[in-house]
Order: structure tokens, then sequence, then C-alpha cells
């Protein structure tokens, strides 16, 4: 049985189609019949039948013609049939178009940003995404102007990962304070890539760290992560113990949190930039979650608000289509259930309660296989060999000191 936390925030129209009776029925098969026979004819007496007393019967439907007014209601029944089959199949296609425009015109909506150093995906290939974030009020229309605005710092980075059969892939932490080499700056944490040089000095400090091609780049906003929440009706995250944080309390176990407090789940006290890393990324696993148990991206369950929500939230490189987006958006959301494996990159200190801010270090020869997973489609193998990066659904922060 899943707890709320102590506080809590916010928590088909039927068509009638027309019927189409006898009277009002005609088509091809109708008109084709000569008037002489459709219309009414007149009556021979029983002495003398006449020749064409049997067309007469036929058409009239009289009781006197016996079996043969079978053939004329069989010919109508028909010609409603396809009518009414016609009409269900202009409904649907009607339909149908309306919800591509629909989520076409949702799709359009998100935001483009040009990416110069992103390599394009194979066909039948593995794909890689660089997910990137930033705090409350980024706006990410603001982010393409690197000499309008001063860009932040990174505050979450991911390669989401998905597999050659698009069916299963991984994704892939990296501490935002990690210390690495940036190409033309020196050794600075990786996360000032995207304040030095933006998007695309960023995807070439992490495929110079990872030796993996980057084929997408997408920034997700706090504040659309929020709006994701809501638009879900809450998610569910794990907490390891009770814990207070801005007001909300969170009972250890299941807590089955809105925006308000998922704000006071990510920014709990006496954590480091660490800590707060991975209950960002717990935040993004609990909302590809609900996403994949749902299908909501998926078919005939999808649902337009969540859809609208996550087009609101993101950024992409301009490379991404509506048709590729909305393809890597149905892999994305299976991610979420047992097809999806969360890790961290290996580091060799740092702590999710202390340091603050501080650089970490990488696990070299632990981070090389990892590497070398991703290239390989392998890392859930990865993960079964190497227990201790894979995320927890309850980030394991210990608890404070009382």
């Amino acid at each position: 049985m899943s707890d709320s936390p102590t506080q809590h925030g916010d928590p088909e129209s039927s068509s009638a189609t027309p019927r189409s009776g006898p009277a009002q029925s005609s088509g091809p098969a109708e008109s084709s019949v000569p008037a002489e026979i459709s219309g009414p004819a007149e009556s021979p007496g029983p002495e003398s039948p006449g020749p064409d007393s049997s067309a007469n019967a036929e058409s009239s439907g009289h009781p006197e013609s016996g079996e043969k007014v079978r053939p004329r209601r069989k010919r109508r029944f028909k010609r409603i049939g396809l009518t009414t089959a016609a009409a269900l199949v202009v409904v649907v296609c009607l339909v149908a178009g309306g919800v591509y425009i629909f989520a076409n015109h949702i799709l359009s909506s998100v935001h483009r940003i040009h990416v110069s150093a992103l390599q394009p995906a194979k066909p039948g290939s593995s794909m890689t995404v660089l997910l990137t974030s930033y705090a409350v009020g980024a706006s990410t229309a603001s982010l393409t102007a690197a000499s309008k605005v001063a860009r932040p710092s990174s505050g979450l980075i991911a390669l989401i990962h998905l597999n050659a059969n698009r069916r299963a892939g991984a994704v892939i932490s990296v501490p935002p304070t990690l210390l690495v080499s940036i190409p033309g700056h020196g050794r600075k944490d990786i996360g000032k890539a995207l304040a030095i040089g933006g998007p695309s000095l960023l995807v070439k400090t992490v495929e110079q760290l990872t030796d993996v091609p980057i084929n997408h780049y997408s920034i997700l906003t706090l504040a659309g992560a929020l709006r994701v929440i809501d638009a879900l009706k809450g998610v569910n995250v794990d907490v390891p113990y009770t814990t207070t944080s801005a007001g909300f309390t969170f009972h250890k176990g299941i807590n089955h949190i809105n925006s308000h407090q998922a704000i006071a789940y990510a920014r709990q006290p006496n954590i480091s930039e660490l800590g707060r890393e991975l209950l960002q990324q717990n935040l993004i696993r609990a909302i590809l979650s609900k996403i994949a148990g749902r299908g909501m991206l998926r078919g005939a369950t999808v649902d337009y608000g969540v859809v609208k929500a996550l087009a609101g939230a993101l950024s992409v490189d301009s490379n991404l289509t509506n048709s590729g987006l909305a393809s890597l958006a149905v892999s994305l959301s299976g991610l979420g259930g047992n097809d999806g494996t969360f890790v961290n990159t290996p580091i060799i200190d740092g702590s999710p309660t202390h340091g603050g801010d501080n650089p970490v270090h990488i696990n070299q020869a632990l981070s090389a296989k990892l590497w070398l997973a991703i290239r390989h489609d392998s890392v859930a193998a990865f993960a079964l060999r190497y227990p201790a990066t894979v995320t927890s659904r309850a980030p394991d922060l210990p608890r404070p000191p009382s």
C-alpha cells in the first residue's frame, strides 16, 4: 500500500449515427433498375397471368410472389450494409486524420535547438540521446542564443540509449560535477561545458569521455517536468526512510507525490549535488514508469494531456522531425518498465550527503566497461554483473543526523 506525504497538493461524448432506412437508401444498384420494373405494375387477372407477372411480383414485393421477394430484400440489405460500411470508413478516416493533425500540431510546438555536433543514427542501429536539465525558471525558448543569454550549467546529464531493436535500452546518469577534460578548456566539471560552449560542446565532451556517438539532444526543464507530473496526476517514488523537506513529510516506502511535493522531494536538505542528481533521476524514472505502465503514448490509450505537457517540457535538436520525435517518444516510454535499465557512471569518490558541489572523479576501469556495454547494447548485462552501479528506485541517501 502506498503512502502519501502528510501534505497533499491538487490531487465522452457520444455521437449518433443517422439511421438509413430502406425508404432513404439509394445507390447505383437501385438506380440501375429500369423504371418499368421498379414502378407500380398493373395486376392481371388470375385467369390471365401475362408474361411479365413474375417480374412485377418480384419488384412489387407482393405476398403472391412467394420466394421471389427475397432477392430484392437481399439486394436492399446489401445496399444498406455497403452504405453503412462506407459511412463508418469515412468516420474512421476523419477521426484518424483529426488525431494525426492534432498530434502533429503538438509535436510541432516542441522547441528545436541547433546542435552541430550530432551524428545521425544509421538505419537498424542503436540510438543515444543526451538529456540535460535546467532549474525552475529556465526557458527552453531562450536556450539557443549563446550571445544573448547566460547559459546555466546542466543540473542533470543522462545518456538515454535505445538498443537497435528499439524494444529495450538504458538510462545512464553522469554526475554534473564529474571532473573531465572539456575540449579546448582543460579539466572542469562536465556540467560547465554547457555554460561554456552550449549543447555542441557538451555533446563533444560526452563523446570524448564515452566514445559513444550522440545522435540526438534534449533539454528538460524542471518546471516542465513538474507540469508533466501534474498531467500524470502524480507519480510514485520510493523513499528509503521517513524524512521532511519544505514542510512535507515523506514516509518510508512508496509515496504518491504531486508537483509541489516533487520540488520538496528533489530539494531535500543535507544532500550534495550528487544526491540531488540521484533524486532527479528517480523522478524521471517515476515519470517514465507511469507512462509505460498505462501506455499513455501508445495507440488507443494515448493521453494527449500528457503528450502536450511533455511537448512543453522539452526542447530537442532541430534534426529530429515530428515523426522521428513521435517514434522516439513511444520507444522511450518503454524504458520505465522492465525493458529499461538505470545505471550511474562509476565514480571513486563523492557522497550523496557530503561534499556539496565539489568535483567527483570517475572510476576509469569500470566506466570503460560501461561505455563498451552501451556501444554493444548490453547495459542490462553490465548492470547484472555490477549491481552497485544500478540506480535504486529508492536512492541510497544516508539518514541525516537527528
